[in-house]
């Protein structure tokens, strides 16, 4: 199963290539990655990582397994200045009973699910 990484800056460029020029911040979610990607010329895109599910498989294609490598919750507070450009992104980890989550997965038969909570990565 392939690991989800990041794609190359240039792809990301093509990617984005359709916003409005004055879009400074992009916001992101989904790959439950925390990711600040500064593109020249471009906005910043900004992903703080994931709530409560810190890895995952999926066997969509393509297949890919993401994982965060901690079992944190992760969000992300971003500042604007002038006038409405970014000033400062922060990206915050925060511990919490992530085992009684991952006995919630165990109960429910979900023994991957319980691994990724306990540690931030997918078994095998």
């Amino acid at each position: 199963m392939a690991r989800l990484v990041r794609a190359p800056l240039a792809a990301i460029k093509r990617r984005l290539a359709a916003l409005d020029p004055a879009c400074c911040v992009v916001l992101c979610g989904h790959s439950h990655r925390s990711e600040l990607i500064r593109i020249p010329d471009g906005p910043v895109v900004f992903n703080p990582g994931s709530i409560g599910c810190p890895a995952y498989e999926d066997s969509t294609p393509p297949a890919h397994v993401s994982e965060q490598g901690s079992p944190h919750v992760r969000y992300g507070i971003v500042e604007l200045g002038e006038p409405g450009r970014p000033d400062r992104f922060e990206a915050i980890a925060v511990d919490y009973d992530h085992e009684a989550a991952a006995q919630q997965a165990e109960q429910a038969g979900r023994p991957e699910w319980a691994y990724a909570l306990h540690t931030g990565f997918m078994p095998g």
